[in-house]
């Protein structure tokens, strides 16, 4: 089995499936030689004459070039430049009429001849065998030499590949009838193909170069192997091969001389072949010995109406109604005037259009020459199309679907490997013009893809955009946010006043987020003293971080930042207590609100006090204003409860003349316990907050075990039983008042307006409310009773404490004090017991309420039960007087003194001689009553 490097050696040829043998017509213009023809006087150069991109202009319009001088630059790879085919000067630059079927325009270059038809200067390389293949094909590629033989692909780039090339093979067939150009090159420029041969084999070094020339050419296989011979080189072979149509086009040539196929979707340089037509030779033999660049090439001239038929070497440019001239060509009237081959080429649309380098032929046919087309007929499926199909193709099937516009089943039946020779429409009995619906059909598909690549890059472009947009988004809000992130990391943490008050300020907007509404005008005045209490903490703060180097000056700022939190924390409470009671929708019971109020002023004292106890190493100043802060706080929660229970006797009116409203028998009751559980509730907030204020009033205070008892001054200790005395009897006084307004509203009745008429109670209600005030009289006897000891009391601290005595002046102003309590606390139950009986009524005419003689009984057995244990009470408030506090294992009793013990026992007799007076005068008013 031989190689096929031997089969080609030994001469072996192979054919390829269908092809056909049109008249080949070829003497009309092979006869003579090449023709010179003159330099027109007006050029028009195409940018673009090959497949791909075209270059950059470098001229514009006014410019003078010399010939051969580059009009414009390859800016792509598949950009080819072109050359001033002669010097003179460029007229316009725009849109003109090319060679093309479609009769589009394309940007040219007009250019106006001066006739001198002067060169540039040139540099003719005598020796290029010594040049390296890259510098060779740049060569190429600046002369703007594209496939001669009609393709025009970039001949530089064809010769860039990568693929080890083992045939080289030269095109000479010229299959297409009509066409002698290559044939009389071939006859006239043998030795220069050669040598254009030779440096194409200097880049590729193939094994074999093969020469493929039809048989109908006999004188240019003579001319060219005698060319061969010259050259002494068994590298390069001439083979002549069988007239068949299409056997010029490059696969089939391929399959001729080596007998393989080339794959669909392959190129011939995947199987080590590479192909150029002997016209491409001689251009690059050209351009590297002599250095010119394509600027003319050889041209058919032919046909019956062609009067001068042959071939003329004519300049890229040349307008091809001036070529009609100088052949003494005259088209016949209503017949095309045919570029290329009667197979492949086209018909012209406008004859002002110019040369171009793959434009080889321009055929002027008679009427019997080229008879019309006729009218097509319907096909008969008879497969001669399918017959003559080089690529073995079904060109019947083709035809209905690119008729039918089904592009897609087209494509799938290989559309694109359609050659176009026409050899299918040549042999067609129904003159169907099948290439030119192929071709339709192709343009269709390749809009449709183009359309969808740039819809696809269109997509991209989109999502970039997208994604810049929001990079840039979120770059923008990094940059709001680095500020703050950076300042917080630079300075010192916040300080407690700054946390306290942003946590207030949080907290009290989630609590009045429901109720506040933006037409509340206490709820914005709140809001706007919040905003400015931050502000004032955050200055606070900047002043306390600026101030940090000197450590004066930051624990002056921390005082007076902790000062402010403070006071913003008691106006926040103040604050939050008005703006409940204004937006709240249904007014709260006055028994809760008494209760609320009473609760808030606990914490308030709690927290005084706690902000007023000190370390055992502070002075003696510095106890002075906890008493004080206490005793304002004490002031406070009675100012407190007066105002809730003022609001226990509202009236509910309606215009001027209101109608009285009676409140049923188990609103009553319940008002009547809640009263009383306000009462008791606020009698034991009293109680605690005297007891807590009683030990910071004697100002000692006892840290650690071994911590030394601190006694206070004199001065000291008389000032807080003082505060202490006013506080109980402000107590005592917020209690009566307390009484004196709950106990009309315990009998159920309420006026509104001058003529409103009396509401009488029922029993039940007087018995509950006559209960309830006797349980308030009990309770306020042992407020005052647990008083009275506080305030004689020693406090003292840790294990070892010493006991503390006070001096006689402080224990006799300590009794004067209990005694005056007590005094008050018989005057508040005198008061309150007369009250039990009464009724309430509202207006000018307004009636007595009558109690039965069952309430009076009730009253009476509750007057006695109150008198009972407030002489209780002033028995035990008599020993306490003299009694002592100690505190510690090892503290010793303080021993009163004789002339305190008396005082004590006189305050005692005065308390219960007033306690009987009030039973009396309660028993006289029952008698009167009863009468």
């Amino acid at each position: 089995m031989h190689t096929l490097l031997e089969q080609i050696d030994r001469g072996q040829l192979w054919t390829f499936p269908g092809g056909i043998h049109p008249p080949q017509r070829k003497s009309l213009s092979n006869q003579s030689a090449i023709s010179q023809l003159p330099v027109p006087k007006q050029l028009v150069i195409p940018t673009k004459q090959h497949i791909g991109a075209p270059g950059r202009v470098l001229v514009k319009v006014g410019d003078k070039v010399l010939k051969g001088q580059a009009l414009t630059e390859a800016d792509s790879p598949m950009a080819v430049p072109v050359h001033a085919p002669t010097s003179g000067t460029i007229s316009a630059i725009g849109p003109m009429p090319i060679a093309h079927a479609s009769g589009l325009p394309e940007l040219c270059i007009e250019l106006q001849s001066d006739g001198a038809d002067q060169w540039r200067p040139q540099q003719p390389i005598e020796a290029p065998q010594q040049l390296e293949p890259k510098v060779l094909r740049r060569i190429i590629a600046a002369a703007g030499i594209a496939g001669m033989g009609g393709a025009t692909f970039p001949s530089a780039v064809k010769l860039a590949t990568q693929d080890d090339i083992r045939y080289l093979l030269i095109n000479g067939a010229e299959c297409e009838p009509y066409i002698t150009a290559d044939d009389r090159l071939m006859r006239e420029y043998a030795e220069q193909i050669v040598q254009g041969i030779e440096l194409l084999c200097q880049i590729l070094s193939p094994e074999r170069v093969i020469i493929a020339i039809e048989d109908n050419k006999p004188e240019a296989i003579k001319t060219l192997t005698a060319a061969v011979a010259k050259v002494d080189s068994n590298q390069i072979i001439v083979r002549s091969i069988p007239t068949k149509y299409p056997s010029g086009s490059e696969k089939q040539l391929i399959e001729i001389v080596t007998g393989q196929q080339v794959p669909k979707g392959k190129l011939p340089a995947d199987l080590g072949i590479l192909m150029h037509n002997v016209g491409t030779c001689y251009a690059v033999k050209r351009a590297v010995f002599d250095d010119e660049p394509l600027i003319e090439r050889v041209v058919t001239v032919t046909g019956e109406q062609a009067r001068q038929a042959g071939n003329y070497w004519v300049r890229i440019g040349t307008q091809i109604d001036w070529l009609l001239q100088q052949s003494n060509t005259q088209p016949a009237p209503q017949q095309p005037l045919i570029v290329g081959g009667p197979m492949m080429g086209f018909a012209l649309p406008d004859t002002s259009a110019s040369i171009t380098k793959g434009c080889n032929c321009i055929i002027a046919p008679s009427t019997t020459e080229l008879p019309a087309q006729p009218q097509p007929r319907n096909c008969i499926r008879c497969g001669e199309c399918a017959q003559a199909c080089p690529q073995q193709l079904l060109p019947q099937q083709l035809f209905w679907h690119s008729q039918a516009a089904e592009y897609d089943k087209a494509e799938s039946l290989n559309l694109f490997d359609c050659i176009e020779c026409g050899a299918c429409a040549f042999v067609c009995p129904s003159d169907i013009p099948l290439v030119q619906h192929y071709r339709v059909a192709k343009a269709a598909v390749r809009e449709e893809k183009a359309a969808a690549t740039k819809a696809a890059a269109a997509k991209v472009r989109f999502e970039a955009r997208q994604a810049r947009l929001e990079k840039e988004k979120q770059e923008r809000e990094n940059r709001h946010k680095r500020p703050a992130s950076t300042n917080v990391a630079k300075g010192a943490a916040p300080s407690a006043a700054v946390l306290a008050a942003i946590a207030k300020l949080k907290a009290d907007k989630a609590a009045t987020a429901d109720t506040a509404t933006p037409t509340d005008m206490a709820e914005q005045r709140r809001l706007r003293k919040e905003q400015a209490r931050a502000a004032k903490a955050e200055q606070a703060q900047q002043q306390e971080q600026a101030g940090s180097d000197n450590p004066r000056k930051a624990a002056a700022a921390a005082a007076i930042a902790k000062a402010k939190a403070k006071r913003a924390q008691a106006q926040n409470s103040a604050d939050s207590t008005a703006s409940e009671q204004s937006s709240s929708a249904k007014p709260k019971s006055p028994a809760i609100a008494a209760a609320i109020a009473k609760a808030k002023a606990k914490q308030a004292a709690e927290q005084g006090n706690g902000a007023g106890s000190t370390d055992s190493n502070n002075s003696d100043t510095a106890k002075r204003p906890a008493g004080v802060a206490a005793a304002i706080a004490k002031a406070k929660a009675k100012q407190a409860a007066e105002q809730s229970a003022s609001t226990d006797n509202s009236v509910i009116s309606n215009s001027d003349g209101a109608v009285p409203v009676a409140a049923n028998a188990g609103d009553k009751r319940k008002a009547a316990v809640a009263a009383a559980i306000a009462k008791a509730k606020a009698k034991q907030a009293v109680q605690q907050a005297a007891e807590q204020a009683a030990p910071s009033d004697d100002g000692v205070t006892g840290s650690g075990e071994d911590a030394a008892p601190v006694a206070a001054s004199t001065d000291d200790k008389r000032k807080a039983a003082v505060a202490a005395a006013i506080a109980k009897a402000k107590a005592k006084q917020a209690v009566q008042q307390a009484a004196e307004q709950a106990a009309p509203s315990d009998d159920g009745v309420t006026g509104s307006g001058e003529d409103a008429a009396p509401v009488a109670a029922s029993a039940d209600d007087k018995r509950k409310a006559a209960v309830a005030a006797a349980i308030a009289k009990a309770k306020a006897k042992k407020v005052a009773e647990q008083a009275a000891p506080s305030d004689e009391g020693v406090t003292g601290g840790g294990e070892d404490a010493a006991p503390v005595a006070a001096s006689a002046d402080d224990k006799r102003q300590a009794a004067v004090a209990a005694a005056i309590a007590k005094a008050k606390a018989k005057k508040a139950a005198e008061q309150a017991a007369p009250s039990d009986d009464g009724g309430t009524g509202s207006g000018e005419n307004a009636a007595p309420v009558a109690a039965s003689a069952d309430d009076k009984r009730k009253a009476a057995v509750a007057a006695a039960i109150a008198k009972a244990k407030a002489k209780k009470a002033a028995e035990q408030a008599a020993p306490s007087d003299d009694g002592g506090t100690g505190s510690g294992e090892n503290a010793a009793p303080v021993a009163a003194s004789a002339d305190d013990k008396r005082k004590a026992a006189v305050a005692a007799a005065i308390a219960k001689a007033k306690a009987k007076k009030a039973a009396e005068q309660a028993t006289v008013s029952e008698d009167k009553e009863k009468q």
